[in-house]
């Protein structure tokens, strides 16, 4: 018998105090399914044709198809994001999997990472504080992505606008990270990124 996961926010137990009207606001992202596939050798372009994705296949790039983000994080390997209202992750996983059989492994990874949206006037200048990646908007424009450790935990930044970006972290290191952006300026609200 399957389990049945209950998502729970990730910043319920530890609430930062908002250090200041930086007018950069912190959200916990919820409702997102995160699926990790990965291709076997000589398989990327069978996998993008069974999951009905043109993957991008140069580390660090992203692709927007509807409303699914796809990231490439290595070759063969990608993280795609999209909304899960219903919390049906793990069961997005399970048929992934059924289908790429042969082509591909499909991880759900909706219960192991947080997805911080940081948004705002002033989000590139307070991120920049502790990322060694230039954000300056010409070399960090919307749809850029790193890979990379911001105060010490490891973080994939995505820029989805101007001055908004999605940060991905491991479950466990949500609440420093989001400890840290506050710290540095940023005001945690509650609800959905706007």
């Amino acid at each position: 018998m399957a389990e049945t996961l209950i998502d729970r926010p990730a910043l319920v137990a530890t609430r930062p105090v908002a250090a200041g009207g930086s007018g950069v606001r912190l959200h916990e992202r919820a409702g997102l399914c995160l699926l990790q596939v990965i291709a076997r050798p000589g398989q990327t372009r069978e996998t993008g044709r069974v999951l009905g994705l043109d993957l991008p296949d140069e580390p660090n790039t992203t692709k927007t198809v509807e409303a699914i983000q796809i990231f490439c994080l290595r070759p063969r390997d990608w993280l795609i994001v999209m909304e899960d209202p219903e919390g049906r992750a793990g069961a997005v996983a399970v048929e992934a999997r059924a289908r790429l059989a042969g082509h591909a492994a499909a991880i759900d990874q909706s219960h192991g990472r947080v997805v911080l949206g940081l948004a705002g006037e002033g989000s590139r200048d307070l991120l920049q504080q502790g990322l060694n990646v230039d954000l300056h908007p010409s070399e960090f424009p919307a749809g850029s992505l790193a890979q990379t450790g911001l105060a010490g935990i490891a973080v994939m930044v995505h820029c989805t606008s101007a001055e908004c970006f999605d940060l991905y972290v491991a479950r466990s290191f949500a609440a420093s990270l989001a400890a840290w952006l506050v710290h540095h300026g940023a005001t945690l609200e509650a609800g959905p990124v706007p």
